[in-house]
């Protein structure tokens, strides 16, 4: 085996340890510290509840630690118009707090999408009233969507940069492949 045969074997091994590296570290990083789902502590106001007043606030409480930058709380009144106010902020150590702007009676739909800060998640639909006879609406027999552009999340930069770094890796075994291939072949 010549020199160079043996420098081209051992890059091309190099390589293929770090993607396998690279994969292993991807596996082990998206795995949620915890194996239990998320789940729903509690709702205020509660699912299903009729208020006299409006509420200044809606709060969503789960067992875990959320994460205020990539949770989203959305708020609906009885025509599908928007009523949350202002940003998602945090209330206390395993809740999310919404402002709303409301001031007249109507059916509410709450949805939500919470992300705790190891990954894991909870999303759903929560429904009361403000000030009307009838109670709260409803649930539907499927939940129904929030609207169009309602709901987006960016790009996860730790993903993106294993994404690149995985592209990198396969290009330069690609170029070391044919790079071999042309040096075997002296035609």
């Amino acid at each position: 085996m010549s020199t160079t045969t043996r420098i081209y074997a051992g890059s091309a091994f190099a390589v293929a340890a770090l993607v396998a590296l690279f994969a292993l570290v991807a596996r082990v990083d998206s795995t949620p510290s915890a194996g239990s789902p998320v789940e729903v502590v509690s709702i205020v106001p509660a699912d299903g509840a009729v208020l006299a007043d409006p509420p200044d606030v809606v709060e969503i409480h789960v067992s875990g630690r959320p994460d205020a930058r990539r949770s989203h709380i959305s708020v609906y009144d009885g025509d599908s118009a928007r009523i949350d106010t202002g940003e998602v902020s945090a209330a206390g150590d395993d809740g999310l707090r919404q402002a709303i702007g409301l001031n007249r009676p109507a059916d509410l739909t709450v949805a939500y999408h919470i992300v705790t800060v190891d990954g894991r998640d909870v999303s759903g639909i929560a429904r009361f009233a403000v000030g009307t006879a009838g109670g709260a609406a409803p649930r539907p027999s499927r939940p129904a969507a929030p609207p169009a552009g309602a709901h987006a999340h960016g790009v996860d930069p730790f993903g993106a940069a294993l994404l690149a770094v995985d592209g990198l890796a396969l290009l330069v075994v690609v170029a070391l492949l044919v790079r071999r291939r042309a040096a075997a072949d002296p035609s």
